[in-house]
């Protein structure tokens, strides 16, 4: 009678994979899916011995039922497919290519065992990847043990920052308020400047505020959209850091961080000081 085979899986979330990481990883799968591999090529020498089969003639082609497969997804739409030990030695495309992908699989007939990871960069907060490890066959030693040692791996793998995704409120209204700002300011320097500027929407805009800012706030929305999800690029909910050292990557997101506060920012405290110039 065939036995049960048991399943279990945890998701992959709000975690920073550097290269150093995607290596680990690589060899910790490699060295669970050999756990089982070995075990299963042990039973079915035996099978082949008691249907009458020379132990001579028993090579590896007869013994090994397994399937497994690595490959490695980059930002410029590349993919690299190989063995563990070849994507291991090819270092040049964890320095060189910016990975977003990583799918690791493997399967053998004797247990049923199967042996999935996969993880993918996160493209905004609302890009729902599916990152997940799966572990499943008729071993449930191997099964637990396995899972338990990709849970105690990816716990130990950096979290992810996730101020961006619990201001996310407070961020948008921020941006809201500010872009508000800057369209009056605007406004009114339009309308002290004399520029063109229909005299309909002057009463409105200056006498009429919940008008004002009803439709401020309409036109204000988009681009604080925008905002947010640059941030959110900042910090995916899944990073892998590849083809540049941490302290770059680290200098180059302070960068961003500040062109994204300038970019809100300087712009209404010109049009703020403009409009008190024209008063």
């Amino acid at each position: 009678m065939k036995e049960v085979i048991e399943k279990r899986e945890i998701s992959i979330d709000n975690k920073i994979f550097t290269k150093d990481d995607v290596m680990s990883l690589i060899r910790l799968f490699n060295k669970l899916s050999n756990e089982i591999l070995d075990k299963s090529k042990e039973i079915k020498g035996k099978e082949l011995i008691q249907e009458g089969w020379k132990e001579s003639n028993i090579t590896e082609r007869y013994i090994d039922t397994s399937h497994s497969s690595l490959e490695l997804s980059a930002s410029d739409n590349s993919k690299y497919i190989g063995t563990y030990e070849e994507i291991l030695q090819a270092n040049g495309i964890l320095d060189n290519k910016k990975i977003v992908g990583i799918s690791l699989y493997f399967t053998e007939h004797v247990f049923d065992s199967k042996f999935i990871i996969r993880i993918e960069q996160s493209k905004s907060d609302f890009h729902l990847s599916s990152n997940y490890a799966e572990v499943e066959g008729q071993d449930r030693i191997w099964v637990d043990g396995t899972i338990k040692n990709v849970e105690d791996f990816f716990s130990n793998c950096r979290n992810q920052s996730m101020f961006v995704k619990k201001l996310q409120y407070l961020i948008m209204a921020f941006t809201v308020l500010i872009l508000i700002l800057f369209l009056r300011n605007l406004i009114e320097l339009f309308i002290k400047t004399k520029l063109i500027f229909p005299r309909i929407m002057e009463n409105l805009f200056t006498k009429d505020w919940i008008f004002f800012i009803i439709v401020s706030s309409l036109i204000t929305l988009a681009p604080a959209v925008f905002i947010y999800n640059w941030l959110v690029k900042l910090f995916p909910r899944i990073e892998i850091q590849t083809d540049k050292d941490i302290q770059q990557i680290g200098k180059e997101k302070c960068i961003k961080l500040w062109l994204i506060a300038s970019i809100i920012i300087i712009p209404t405290i010109i049009s703020f000081v403009l409009r008190l110039y024209y008063k």
